[in-house]
């Protein structure tokens, strides 16, 4: 008789493992993109607060499908820049003065335990990044030529606010920091484009850069949180002109 063949050994196939491997990565870029892209659009009032979302017209507008726009569009509700209705869709998540009145008071509290403790906590560096962040704030110009918002100093703004509580070793606080910071975005948006024109900015910032790399913790947090309640005092005051 003649001996039986040994079975086969099965080796992994390897090819399709990558090509199974790409697609997830190209969804998520493609997601990615479609999160950055609708985010900004909401923040700076080009999807207006309340309107619906609907698929054929974003899939005109982002030119995607409609597996990446949902992702996407759960993520914003995820960071309530978004609202998901039963039965409805989706819709771009509504303003209100209560909403701004209550996201800076949130502000104040976290961004002022997060500024305490990197004065703290912050090492040099700490402080050489908040000076370098107001410098650079300070040399661009709030508003364009044309009048309008600046996006390059709307990043040099909140780059700047970052760094004053970066020193601050608790991870979760930051991010909850700025979460309300981007919420708190389409507001200061809605004023600085509409209203508040003459404000000293570059005055305060320095007022509160100066405090807290000096870590003068009372007075730099009271500077910070006069800083966040005149903005919102300001827009509560003249929201009937965005309502």
């Amino acid at each position: 008789m003649r001996a039986s063949r040994p079975a086969p050994i099965a080796f992994p196939v390897t090819t399709n493992r990558s090509t199974r491997s790409k697609a997830p990565r190209v969804s998520r870029t493609l997601t990615s993109d479609l999160f950055d892209r609708i985010r900004l659009d909401i923040l700076h009032g080009r999807l207006q607060p309340g309107s619906r979302l609907l698929f054929r017209d974003l899939r005109s507008t982002y030119g995607s499908g409609q597996s990446p726009l949902r992702e996407a569009l759960m993520r914003l509700a995820s960071e309530q820049l978004v609202v998901l209705e039963d039965h409805k869709g989706f819709r771009v998540a509504p303003v209100s003065s209560e909403e701004a009145v209550d996201i800076a008071k949130s502000r104040c509290e976290l961004e002022g335990l997060a500024v305490r403790m990197a004065i703290r906590n912050g090492d040099d560096q700490w402080e050489s990044n908040i000076i370098a962040r107001f410098h650079e704030l300070s040399k661009r110009a709030t508003y364009t030529a044309e009048g309008k918002l600046d996006p390059e100093w709307e990043r040099r703004h909140d780059a700047f606010h970052q760094a004053l509580y970066s020193g601050c070793e608790l991870r979760s606080l930051i991010a909850f920091c700025q979460i309300l910071a981007e919420r708190a975005y389409r507001y200061r948006h809605l004023l600085l484009e509409n209203v508040d024109r003459t404000r000293d900015h570059r005055g305060e910032h320095d007022a509160i850069q100066r405090a807290i790399v000096n870590r003068d913790a009372d007075t730099g947090v009271a500077l910070l949180q006069q800083h966040y309640m005149r903005t919102v005092e300001t827009l509560v005051a003249n929201w009937k002109d965005f309502a």
